[in-house]
């Protein structure tokens, strides 16, 4: 029973996908997204730490594009896009022959290797089920793979009107406490579109002798040269 409710939710959101598809082509509008808002969410996703050099996932990647946008950005990175739609699999191939794809649902499939980042844009756009085991899982397996950290976005609960009973609005509290869960360093960001919010789930969240995450701490001291601004006084 479950089995089935599963294959009916993935049959489901592949035939929304393919109509998408069907009427608007290669274009952000069969992603679901209104045009513009597409590099809104890629920034975001991108300032999750230094993205330069480093493996990254991409689940849910559609036609690739982050990809194109961390070029744009001048970053040097090893991309792998994953996506349950061949059609977009297809597409993306087709623009960005450097880059890798891959067609798979990474709740049903081992992922092979390890991604420094792992990001996820859009893939919690419908109502699944169970919602929130659902997001669980899927930021679990995420984070599975992940060695530095994972980001990804939702629309946010805190709406004026809900476009439709398929849906999934999130409560940012809900999936705060769910990060939590998983590490004691998230960072929670609603500070970019008024109904869509990101998350951040770091591995690393050793604490050091200040009482201040370890990592976080070494970005002060590659930048400033110091972790304090002013000498001490005797």
């Amino acid at each position: 029973m479950i089995s089935e409710r599963k294959d009916a939710y993935k049959d489901g959101v592949l035939k929304r996908y393919n109509e998408r598809l069907s009427l608007y082509g290669y274009s952000p509008k069969s992603l679901g997204w209104i045009k513009g808002r597409q590099t809104v969410r890629f920034k975001v996703l991108s300032e999750i730490g230094e993205i330069d050099k480093t493996r990254v996932l991409d689940i849910g990647c559609g036609f690739g594009d982050l990809y194109h946008f961390f070029g744009k950005l001048g970053k040097n990175v090893d991309y792998t896009g994953y996506d349950i739609n061949p059609n977009f699999i297809e597409i993306a191939k087709k623009h960005y022959p450097d880059a890798n794809f891959v067609v798979g649902n990474i709740l049903e499939e081992k992922i092979r290797g390890t991604y420094d980042w792992v990001l996820a844009s859009g893939v919690f756009e419908f109502k699944y089920p169970d919602m929130i085991g659902f997001v669980k899982k899927f930021l679990t397996t995420m984070l599975g793979v992940a060695t530095k950290g994972i980001a990804a976005d939702f629309m946010t609960s805190y709406v004026d009107y809900r476009g439709g009973k398929e849906g999934f609005y999130a409560s940012p509290e809900q999936i705060f406490r769910l990060g939590k869960g998983m590490s004691k360093r998230v960072a929670l960001r609603h500070d970019y579109m008024p109904y869509e919010f990101c998350i951040y789930i770091y591995k690393d969240a050793e604490i050091n002798k200040r009482n201040v995450f370890a990592s976080f701490d070494k970005q002060i001291k590659q930048k400033f040269g110091t972790d304090e601004f002013f000498s001490v006084r005797k």
